[in-house]
């Protein structure tokens, strides 16, 4: 595969995994914060992981700090997201 493919890869499984644990644990435990606070450690490894990745793949500085800031975009989206996410959970749980 490519690096342009790998990118997109990388991108999709650091912004699904988190969205994904996030919302079994708020089923299991009905914590938020539990729930964002861990699915948030877990965004921020796995997009820093990536970004890493990025950097040492690409030499062109424009592509580099391109990828990074939509790396950057997608962790914050997916911060909020899956906020509104288990908070609805919660809501529907607790009535």
């Amino acid at each position: 595969m490519s690096n342009g493919v790998l990118y997109w890869v990388y991108l999709g499984i650091a912004f699904v995994l988190p969205f994904v644990i996030g919302v079994w644990l708020m089923r299991k435990t009905n914590r938020l914060g539990f729930s964002f606070w861990i699915t948030t450690a877990l965004n921020i490894i796995l997009t820093l992981a990536a970004a890493f990745w990025w950097k040492s793949v690409t030499e062109d500085p424009f592509r580099m700090m391109f990828g990074m800031a939509f790396y950057g975009v997608s962790a914050v989206n997916l911060m909020v997201i899956e906020f509104f996410a288990l908070f609805s959970i919660r809501k529907k749980m607790n009535s």
